[in-house]
């Protein structure tokens, strides 16, 4: 029983406790041709390990032939001698051996490549092609995606230069003539790296350098003009020649020394002139030249000044083939030397600066900037002088002044050194917002005239400015401003004769104000002398009218500013108010007897506020016959011929209201 039981123990740890291969990562092929293998050892917990079978084979179909073995499980590497994997690839994979004497055997590892690299570099190729495979196919989970390219030069001097997920890589040769060594390699997640053989020779520089590919080019303040560019990928370039387009052809006039630097100063003023076109090409370690990059001008700025409209028309060429393409074009300008400011963007070739300042120096430039505003070029500067044509110094308003109650005369006088096309008027009803009322044309001759008429000059005050007009009609020189004086009279409540005066300051005179004059006007006859007068700051009167009863029907007032002394244009001007009527009422005492012989000889009807021009006293006798008329207030009836009796009197008139009424009656005569 113990022999059955030792016998069933035995094949049941065989069966359960089987070896698996060790899990093959990496190929390393030695500069000899030589390759070590690395692998992660098997796990093996019935401790059944014998050995590792190294199997290879030339070709992927085999036959595979063990080339060795190792004898202990955590030895990881081992190194096949002879294997020439520098002219070709070779094929691996290993099997565990476990159990008693080895006699069973695991499955076989995953078989791997090692990674043979080749290179070709046709006649007049410009660059030498790397080909290499990967250890497996499809790639390890294991492996890297990224290969790693290392590069020797100069002798003795190994780099990375290059990692790429691709199985192939153009290298430029950018030396003149030099030896070249190549290797691949390709590292594991478990810490080892698969390499290539190591393949090279002497190449040599069989290609024209890149073109440099331009940046920018743009013109500095002073004129000169800037090309940019980017370093072109050859790496033994020594200079870079700089041609310019000369009468159509290009031809070289400079260079600039050292493969890193990439600008080039053009040091003439050329760019303020006119567009200029520069190229650049690279030369070698070889002296081979390089072609041109598509080259773009500089843009060129000219400004056209409308000293009419106050605006400046830019426009200038188009810059072309910008890296990235074209966001906008910037336009700053400079007003009398003050700093650069943007005043605008476009994506057109032309922009219009409207209200341009008078009188300036305005200097201008275009900034063009790219899509991602990582590229800008700038054009030339140009100036213009904002010159403005010519407008009266002055324009003075002499006087406005009330003519009637709808009508207000301006008169104006003007600087006739400068030519303009004449002066608008304006009026307003506050003082603050006016409105263009007629234009006046200019004559050559300084004083102007004009009767602003359809207004109520008994309602309100009205506000007067004329504004000269340049030659092209643009609104220049301003004048004073000046405002009639409205006139209103009130009646007194205890005395009927007795009338209040007020007004308003007249604005606008120069000289100022000496005093207002208050008329009356009687009968539609202004009297030559005023009533009273006022000083500057005096705009209220109280006048009494009772002398003035018998005078006549109508009576109005009126108010006169008079201009003070030290007007700068020499003038002393008056200012009327609008006239104000006053209506009193009408009265006449008429006698109802008299005596020639006695005291009260003549019978005179004596009237209050009637008009004299329109008043008729008539007397008849009992039967109706006229006996006496008259139209004079001052003449009466004396009675002569006439004996004591009753007549009978009709008296018409006109009273201040402008009515005609009629008075009758009875007068008798005493002998």
């Amino acid at each position: 029983m113990r022999i059955i039981f030792f016998i069933l123990s035995f094949y049941w740890l065989t069966f359960f406790s089987q070896v698996g291969p060790p899990d093959l990562r990496c190929l390393n092929v030695l500069n000899n041709g030589d390759v070590t293998l690395t692998w992660i050892p098997p796990a093996d917990p019935g401790f059944l390990f014998n050995s590792y079978d190294i199997y290879y084979s030339p070709n992927s179909l085999g036959p595979f032939a063990v080339v060795g073995n190792v004898n202990t499980i955590n030895t990881t590497t081992y190194t096949h001698s002879g294997s020439n994997a520098t002219l070709s690839s070779a094929y691996y994979f290993v099997k565990t051996k476990f159990g008693p004497g080895g006699s069973s055997v695991s499955s076989p590892s995953d078989t791997l490549k090692t990674i043979f690299l080749n290179l070709l570099n046709t006649s007049g190729a410009p660059d030498v092609k790397i080909l290499y495979n990967n250890v497996h196919q499809p790639a390890l989970p294991s492996t890297s995606p990224s290969y790693n390219i290392l590069k020797e030069y100069p002798a003795f001097t190994w780099s990375n230069f290059a990692t790429t997920t691709s199985k192939n890589y153009a290298d430029t040769i950018s030396v003149c003539s030099a030896s070249l060594n190549y290797q691949i390699t390709l590292a594991d997640n478990s810490g080892c790296v698969s390499s290539s053989n190591i393949q090279g020779g002497i190449y040599k520089d069989k290609k024209n350098p890149n073109p440099p590919f331009i940046d920018s080019i743009s013109v500095l303040p002073n004129g000169n003009v800037v090309l940019a560019w980017n370093i072109p990928r050859d790496l033994d370039i020594q200079k870079y020649r700089i041609y310019k387009n000369i009468s159509g052809i290009n031809t070289a006039i400079d260079s600039v020394i050292g493969r890193n630097n990439t600008a080039y100063t053009f040091t003439t003023n050329e760019g303020n002139s006119n567009s200029v076109s520069l190229y650049v090409a690279a030369i070698d370690s070889c002296q081979n030249l390089g072609s041109f990059d598509v080259n773009p001008k500089t843009m060129f700025l000219s400004a056209n000044y409308d000293k009419c409209a106050y605006k400046t028309d830019l426009s200038w060429n188009a810059y072309v083939n910008l890296p990235k393409g074209i966001l906008e074009y910037r336009i700053y300008s400079s007003v009398n030397g003050s700093p650069f400011l943007k005043i605008g963007a476009t994506t057109q070739t032309n922009f219009t600066v409207e209200n341009v300042q008078p009188n300036k120096t305005v200097c201008y430039f275009v900034r063009v900037v790219n899509t991602n505003q990582s590229i800008t070029a700038s054009s030339n500067r140009t100036c213009i002088f904002s010159t403005q044509v010519q407008a009266s110094n002055f324009v003075y308003i002499k006087k406005v002044s009330v003519v009637d109650k709808n009508s207000v005369e301006v008169r104006v006088f003007i600087d006739t050194t400068k030519t303009s096309q004449g002066i608008d008027i304006y009026r307003s009803e506050d003082g603050l917002t006016f409105n263009a009322i007629s234009f006046i044309p200019y004559t050559g001759e300084p004083n102007f005239y004009y009767l602003d008429e359809k207004i109520e000059t008994n309602k309100t005050s009205y506000y007067y400015k004329a504004v000269v007009k340049d030659s092209c009609g643009n609104s220049r020189t301003s004048s004073n401003i000046s405002k009639t004086i409205l006139l209103s009279v009130k009646d007194d409540d205890e005395n009927i004769f007795t009338k209040h005066l007020n007004w308003n300051d007249y604005l606008g005179f120069a000289g100022g104000v000496s005093g207002y004059n208050i008329y009356r006007v009687i009968n539609d006859v202004q009297s030559s002398s005023p009533v009273a007068s006022t000083g500057p700051t005096q705009i209220a009167y109280i006048d009494n009218l009772e002398d003035e009863a018998q005078n006549g029907s109508k009576i109005d007032y009126l108010i006169e500013a008079i201009e003070g002394l030290g007007n700068p244009y020499g003038f002393l001007e008056a200012s009327k108010s609008n006239t104000v009527a006053i209506y009193m009422e009408d009265k006449i005492f008429v006698p109802n007897a008299f005596a020639p012989r006695g005291k009260n000889k003549i019978w005179l009807p004596v009237s209050h506020f009637v008009d004299k021009l329109e008043y008729t006293v008539t007397l008849f006798n009992r039967w109706g016959n006229k006996i006496f008329e008259t139209h004079d207030d001052t003449k009466g009836w004396d009675g002569s011929g006439f004996s004591g009796d009753t007549y009978v009197y009709l008296i018409t008139f006109k009273n201040s209201r402008g009515e005609y009424k009629e008075l009758k009656g009875f007068v008798l005569l005493i002998d």
